[in-house]
């Protein structure tokens, strides 16, 4: 069928989110409230018409929230909630990639940092398109009183419309092709889109903003404890238990362009051998300390939350991120074919420009 002739329809709102264009393929897609496809729902639901317009922030400003969509001839595989967070979360974590990348080499903070800009909204339309569901672990209820819905962005987060939304246009193209590849192709049983997924949701709840308990240290301390979760899952071989050294394996095959950062001029102790790492690999080893710390009941003190311990610099947590894209790097170099000629050429070009930043954003960590 024709894709500008496919009739569309809501899954999940994202109220937390505001975005000026539109994200997807033609299976799935994340849009913005002006989107073609959701004027042309709203124009023929009035549940949807109301949901679509009915948020507003706490002071009752009007929100326009972000909507993921599928096709309504979706076969019902597509409808499962694993193929349908798994697509949010690659887009989700390569935003917040791109935002600390951002925010680490400027005083900048216009971007999604945390993954609660990416929450779905625990109400939407009925497949019946005659109401509303409320589905969450404490509550499962339907409604059909249109008139009476009032929907609110989360109160902890800033405006969606002051929020910029960019995924990482390297690694998001890629993550969308191991999408495709398990939740399209139907590659369900593969151990390697299985760790991938699964380590990305375990990133996603390690990027959730760290306020639970008001920001204390253990809010931290919980953040390093996931990080490390999603490290060790995405570096398992399936024949043999993860570790401190498959991780640093993992990022030891990323080839860096950047000499500073390519150096191996740090030591990492472990089982009583000193082993040489570049700048990456150090810094995966604070986190895993941190973690160590705090998830086993060390005495801990502020200064853990920080490279080195020195409070000088951004926290541990803020450079999970970048370490996690080259260990996904990494990961995604053996799913995608080889390339020959002038592709590979391209590849290595857009490698190198986008390896500016993040090098950039990764030397922070020396305090420069």
């Amino acid at each position: 069928m024709n894709d500008s002739k496919r009739i569309w329809e809501i899954i999940f709102i994202l109220p937390n989110l505001g975005l000026r264009d539109s994200f997807g393929n033609s299976k799935i897609a994340i849009v913005p409230h002006n989107d073609s496809r959701i004027v042309d729902i709203v124009s023929s639901n009035k549940f949807a018409r109301i949901l679509v317009n009915g948020f507003e922030d706490q002071f009752r400003r009007k929100v326009h929230p972000a909507m993921l969509i599928i096709p309504s001839d979706s076969p019902t595989y597509m409808r499962d909630i694993e193929t349908i967070v798994s697509f949010r979360n690659i887009f989700a974590i390569s935003s917040i990639i791109h935002a600390y990348e951002h925010r680490l080499r400027t005083n900048f903070v216009g971007y999604t940092l945390y993954s609660d800009f990416f929450d779905f909204y625990p109400v939407t339309i009925t497949r019946q398109n005659n109401g509303y569901i409320t589905s969450s672990p404490s509550i499962l209820g339907i409604a059909d009183e249109a008139i009476k819905f009032r929907g609110q962005k989360s109160p902890s987060l800033a405006d969606p419309c002051q929020i910029s939304v960019q995924p990482d246009k390297l690694l998001f193209p890629l993550l969308e092709n191991a999408w495709k590849r398990r939740f399209v192709d139907r590659k369900l049983t593969e151990w390697q889109t299985t760790a991938l997924f699964r380590s990305l949701e375990m990133a996603y709840q390690a990027t959730t903003m760290p306020f639970k308990n008001h920001s204390t240290i253990y809010d931290f301390g919980s953040s390093a404890g996931l990080w490390v979760s999603a490290f060790e899952i995405l570096s398992h071989s399936k024949k043999d238990k993860a570790s401190l050294i498959t991780v640093l394996d993992l990022l030891e095959r990323y080839q860096w362009n950047d000499k500073k950062v390519r150096r191996r001029s740090y030591k990492i102790q472990y089982q009583q051998k000193n082993l040489g790492a570049n700048i990456l690999q150090k810094l995966y080893k604070e986190l895993y300390d941190t973690r160590n710390d705090f998830l086993h009941g060390n005495p801990v003190k502020v200064a853990r939350l920080y490279p080195f311990k020195n409070k000088k610099l951004n926290p541990i947590t803020w450079f999970a991120p970048l370490i996690y894209k080259v260990g996904l790097m990494s990961f995604l170099e053996k799913l995608n074919p080889k390339l020959k000629g002038n592709d590979e050429q391209k590849k290595y070009i857009s490698k190198f420009l986008n390896e500016r930043g993040l090098s950039g954003a990764i030397l922070k960590s020396k305090g420069k």
